[in-house]
């Protein structure tokens, strides 16, 4: 997702826990909070539950508990993209 939505500053994580962060489209690569919230809601729309973390709460991020299935992680990737397809198309 990162490579087709350049608003996405950087992943990160291990394992289960996973961030986004998600940053203005400018040169010094701003952090993005509204935009973030923005990416939550329609998360939420979809049926997918994230939080915003980080110092500028600008990081979407998600913690699956360990039982998730494969077919489930595949669910909120799908969700995922869908909402940021929405929000930054």
């Amino acid at each position: 997702m990162q490579a087709r939505y350049p608003r996405i500053g950087d992943v990160r994580g291990t394992g289960f826990m996973l961030a986004i962060e998600l940053i203005k489209d400018d040169p010094a690569r701003t952090p993005d909070a509204e935009l973030n919230q923005r990416v939550i809601d329609e998360a939420r729309a979809g049926g997918l539950l994230v939080i915003k973390c980080g110092v500028h709460r600008n990081v979407l991020r998600f913690l699956a508990p360990l039982v998730t299935t494969e077919a489930q992680i595949d669910e909120a990737v799908e969700i995922l993209d869908a909402a940021l397809a929405r929000v930054l198309n």
